[in-house]
């Protein structure tokens, strides 16, 4: 019995050891009569607590009707003196290998968190992502929403 106490005080001791508190910030912009129009980028404004290195996320909600399986797209950020820290472009595919609609759905609608693979340092702040699609349409329809999510990278925490 008392063999079974330790046993099961390791497991519940390692569990809360284990699990770790992740910060996501996400903002979208609505997509004004679901047309996003090359001149009109999607913005979204968002505050940093500290310095430290985010990883970038691109969040996209889309209908059934979107005629394309990727969304190119230039992402800029700038913080409050309208500075420009980075610019780049991104090809995000929206389906999986099969050809299916990847992200999470409800009905015709599908909402897409993109990791970008692009660390960036910032410090404590208010920072503007502008997010312009480069697809040849424009507009470019059946386009509800698109946003940024950051979360500190795992070797700051």
């Amino acid at each position: 019995m008392n063999r079974f106490v330790y046993v099961v005080l390791f497991i519940l001791t390692s569990i809360v050891l284990s699990c770790q508190h992740i910060e996501v910030t996400e903002r979208v912009a609505d997509i004004p009569r679901h047309a996003w129009s090359k001149k009109m980028p999607a913005v979204v404004e968002i505050d940093i607590p500290g310095s430290s290195t985010y990883e970038l996320y691109l969040l996209v909600r889309h209908t059934q009707q979107y005629r394309y399986n990727n969304l190119v797209a230039r992402i800029a950020i700038r913080d409050t003196a309208n500075r420009t820290l980075a610019s780049f472009k991104v090809n995000a595919s929206l389906v999986t290998p099969s050809g299916k609609w990847a992200g999470n759905n409800i009905d015709d609608l599908y909402d897409h968190r993109i990791r970008l693979h692009t660390n960036v340092a910032l410090t404590k702040n208010r920072y503007r992502f502008a997010i312009s699609h480069l697809m040849k349409d424009d507009p470019l329809d059946f386009v509800l929403n698109a946003g940024i999510g950051i979360q500190k990278t795992e070797n700051q925490r």
